[in-house]
């Protein structure tokens, strides 16, 4: 008995039959729920019509949320064809919200559209040609840097937002450890800024650019100028001209976190206290910083050259005295005091001022005939050193006293 069913179970008839019993089944089943009513949602990315020639559209939102009612067979062929679009014909630059509006087929009936509304702002596309700098990435070990890195094209065109690219400086290519290592030339996509994914509103052109490079193993160098820093001052009669460091420049080299904030390399300071000629000394100039020493030679000469040094000063209200012999019996002066400048080395100007008055200030009224007339002012110094530079004013006039 067991043998005969399993026979009958094994036999192609019984197979053929069980399929078509599961066939009709599933007919009917599809047939008594075809014209059952269900509720679907899809996401599809929103679409933006009609965009003003040269504007940009900026919205946060990318991706709608379409909910629609059908039949169950429509809302299985027929999911793929809706989309969310947003018409923006006839808008200028500005901020506005717009409806989304559901596109769907026949058969399709719409529920709820999520958002129903977008915030977007339109702006202004401009162009601008940029520089395009190398990004080293952060994780390239310190013993490698990079030199004679070279990019092609140097320059860009990037278009974009107004405000946005007014804010770019430059544009960047950023190779990873990885490629850099492989020390070839590489071919790499032209981004606005670090980390700028692909769907940046930027259009660069060319959107790719070609390294060149050599990746050195060890630390880099760089070449930064020799600062000198003098304190006290020269003697009272000079002052310093000019400082000549020589080299002026050196060599320092460590981590590139390192040297790249160093400016400079500060020597210790020079005391010129009381100095009356030129100085020249060899200094030795101290590494700038620990992980950052002076390649080669440290050592600098540092010349200072003085130069003499004069002052002007002025003496006031100096009177002026006659001198001579005249026809008339007396004199009188107008004005009767001048102001006198004279010009020489402080220590010359001080020692006639500690000797009492260092000029004499007169006129020669010898032979004069005129009871007025206009006589230039004579000065005798007594300042060894100084010389004359004004009188102020040059020139008095005398009034001859008959009387």
């Amino acid at each position: 008995m067991m043998r005969s069913i399993d026979r009958l179970l094994a036999s192609r008839l019984f197979l053929k039959v069980l399929s078509v019993l599961v066939a009709v089944l599933i007919w009917f089943y599809l047939a008594s729920d075809r014209g059952t009513e269900v509720v679907r949602t899809v996401t599809v990315p929103l679409e933006f019509l009609n965009v003003p020639a040269d504007m940009s559209v900026t919205s946060g939102v990318r991706d709608v949320d379409i909910q629609v009612s059908g039949t169950r067979e429509d809302t299985l062929l027929k999911m793929d064809t809706i989309a969310s679009q947003v018409d923006l014909k006839g808008l200028g630059p500005g901020s506005y919200r717009r409806p989304i509006q559901a596109i769907l087929s026949s058969g399709l009936r719409l529920v709820e559209v999520s958002p129903p509304f977008v915030d977007l702002d339109l702006t202004r596309l401009v162009s601008r040609t940029l520089t395009v700098k190398v990004l080293v990435p952060e994780d390239l070990p310190p013993e490698y840097h990079l030199e004679e890195e070279r990019v092609e094209p140097r320059e860009v065109s990037v278009k974009g937002p107004e405000q946005m690219v007014a804010s770019l400086d430059n544009v960047w290519v950023a190779p990873t450890v990885e490629q850099l290592l492989q020390e070839k030339e590489l071919s790499l996509s032209v981004i606005p800024f670090p980390g700028s994914d692909q769907r940046s509103p930027f259009m660069i052109e060319p959107a790719v650019a070609d390294l060149f490079f050599r990746l050195i193993k060890g630390f880099p160098r760089k070449v930064v100028p020799v600062r000198v820093e003098l304190k006290g001052e020269p003697g009272h009669d000079f002052q310093v001209e000019a400082v000549v460091v020589d080299p002026p420049e050196l060599t320092i080299q460590g981590p590139f976190e390192s040297i790249e904030r160093i400016d400079q390399v500060n020597l210790a300071p020079i005391d010129i206290t009381g100095f009356a000629s030129d100085v020249s000394e060899v200094v030795t100039a101290p590494d700038p910083a620990d992980d950052a020493q002076i390649v080669d030679v440290p050592s600098v000469r540092v010349r200072i050259l003085l130069a003499p040094r004069m002052e002007r000063r002025l003496f006031a209200k100096i009177p002026v005295r006659l001198a001579g012999r005249s026809v008339y019996p007396g004199w009188r002066v107008e004005p009767s005091e001048v102001n006198v400048i004279l010009q020489g080395p402080p220590s010359a100007l001080d020692s006639a001022e500690a000797e009492g008055s260092p000029l004499d200030v007169f006129v020669d009224v010898t032979n004069l005939v005129s009871q007025k007339i206009t006589v230039p002012v004579k000065v005798t110094l007594r300042a060894r050193g100084a010389t004359l530079a004004e009188i102020d004013p040059p020139n008095v006039t005398v009034y001859a006293l008959t009387e």
